[in-house]
């Protein structure tokens, strides 16, 4: 079975080394609800020598809950989550992002004081090398970030 590798995964169905999922930090836990667990996880598992892979034939079985009920409070925690990602993740590039939403560039995520330091901790490379080598389509897009 061939693997494939991708430059992210989707959320909340994947499999990992318990070990190296606490050595790498586990999830943010100053994250909220739900929502940019999975893309935080993807860049950090790259951008900190890590590699991220599909498998073709997979089939996974996934039970939906009902529907959130408060729709305003999911926005709140997927931009607040977001705004996390950007912040630790992201560097020189995280002005692409607030180009396209200004109106978060005053919204509050939180202390991400702990994420930064983890960051430097594992020695992880910049989001410039996360696109140079693992995301270059990407690059391309650059004003779809």
């Amino acid at each position: 079975i061939p693997l494939l590798l991708s430059p992210a995964m989707a959320g909340g169905i994947f499999a990992i080394n318990r070990h190296y999922f606490n050595e790498i930090g586990q999830y943010d836990k100053g994250m909220d609800l739900w929502g940019a667990e999975n893309l935080e996880l993807s860049l950090r598992i790259w951008m900190c020598g890590g590699q991220l892979f599909i498998i073709p034939c997979s089939r996974v079985g996934h039970i939906s809950k009902q529907r959130f009920s408060n729709q305003p409070e999911l926005v709140k925690a997927m931009t607040y989550n977001n705004l996390r990602l950007v912040h630790v993740w992201l560097d020189e590039y995280k002005e692409q992002f607030f180009l396209h939403q200004p109106g978060l560039k005053s919204v509050a995520y939180g202390n991400i004081s702990e994420r930064v330091e983890l960051r430097k901790r594992l020695g992880c490379k910049s989001f410039q090398w996360y696109l140079d080598n693992v995301f270059p389509e990407l690059e391309t897009s650059k004003g779809s970030l």
